[in-house]
């Protein structure tokens, strides 16, 4: 009995050894990315800029299409390679949507801190990153957004540090501008996301100009043959490809006026004068003596407002008065487009 039970103390203190150790190696585990904190957007702007003021203010290509580029610096707390979009959404003056731009990992445009900045919209790069930002700083047209590894705002020289070294990323989206947006400041809104979802956002505004420009399908005005003492009309449409019937377009967005001033239309061979013309648009009429300007208007004497991006009909008369001699007559006739409100 007492071998016996010699042989079952000692297993049982065999056993216990691995239990009073005093110091193990365990293995470690753990997921980054499944929680955690969010990306974010430590810093935006936008170009080009056509103004001396600070912001950035952006003017309309009359008829056309403004480029605008923008730009947003983007980091993440786990690190760049967390990073897998950018997006920018742009609202209206009036706060409603107008678009959106994506950038996508890995198809997005990332400018390195060597690359180089579009200033001027022109759609190619032409300043240095660090020079940019400077500029941009100094114009008062970077927004910073709050960057929460150093639990501060972001600053340039911060900004400039962390690009350099490859803590943030700097994209670069590509949108247009249409002339008929209207005039005002519009809001865009950044958008980090990381490979997780999570997302981080910083809104910043640039202003949009007021312009009015004007565009006509006709060089000339060709009554043909008129009568002696009556009004000969020459009626348009809204047409701008059918030239011996007058349309105008205001080729920017924002309301405008028109101004018409006629010279005197002379005979070819006699050299007897015409004087008396009128003009209709919109149903605003006006009659005009030759070299006095005038601005076409309503029945209670406003100006008659051309909506911006509307081809318009406008009408021209001409009135030779009783014993004007049977000839040709010539004259100019120049059409001048005005702010309906001085913005």
């Amino acid at each position: 009995m007492k071998k016996l039970l010699a042989i079952t103390l000692a297993v049982i203190l065999s056993l216990a050894v691995p239990m009073t150790a005093m110091a193990a190696t365990v293995d470690t585990e753990a997921v980054v990315g499944g929680s955690g904190n969010s990306p974010y957007v430590c810093a935006k702007f936008e170009t080009p800029d056509h103004s001396e003021e600070l912001g950035t203010q952006i003017e309309p290509v009359a008829g056309g299409q403004r480029v605008v580029k923008f730009y947003v610096v983007i980091g993440d707390s786990n690190g760049i390679n967390d990073l897998s979009a950018a997006y920018i959404k742009v609202y209206h003056p009036d706060g409603s949507f107008k678009f959106q731009l994506d950038a996508i990992t890995p198809g997005w445009t990332i400018i390195p801190y060597s690359g180089l900045i579009d200033m001027d919209g022109d759609c190619a790069g032409e300043t240095p990153v660090p020079e940019a930002l400077d500029d941009l700083d100094a114009q008062g047209r970077i927004t910073y957004g709050f960057d929460p590894v150093r639990v501060a705002t972001m600053t340039l020289d911060t900004l400039k540090y962390d690009l350099e070294h490859g803590k943030q990323l700097l994209v670069e989206l590509v949108g247009e501008m249409d002339f008929c947006q209207p005039s005002g400041d519009y809001r865009v809104e950044a958008i980090a996301v990381d490979t997780s979802g999570k997302s981080g956002t910083l809104d910043n505004f640039f202003f949009y100009f007021s312009i009015v420009a004007l565009r006509c399908d006709f060089t000339s005005i060709n009554w043909g043959s008129v009568n002696v003492n009556q009004w000969n009309v020459l009626y348009g449409d809204e047409d701008m490809s059918t030239p011996t019937k007058p349309t105008i377009h205001n080729i920017g967005n924002d309301p405008a006026k028109i101004e018409l001033h006629f010279t005197e239309m002379t005979g070819t061979n006699i050299g007897k004068k015409i004087i008396d013309f009128d003009a209709s648009m919109l149903g605003g009429h006006i009659e005009l003596v030759a070299s006095t300007p005038q601005v076409i208007v309503n029945a209670a004497g406003e100006p008659v407002m051309l909506p911006p991006c509307t081809p318009t009909q406008i009408d021209f008369s001409i009135h030779p008065p009783t014993g004007t001699p049977e000839d040709t007559y010539r004259g100019e006739m120049t059409i001048t487009i005005m702010h309906l409100v001085d913005p």
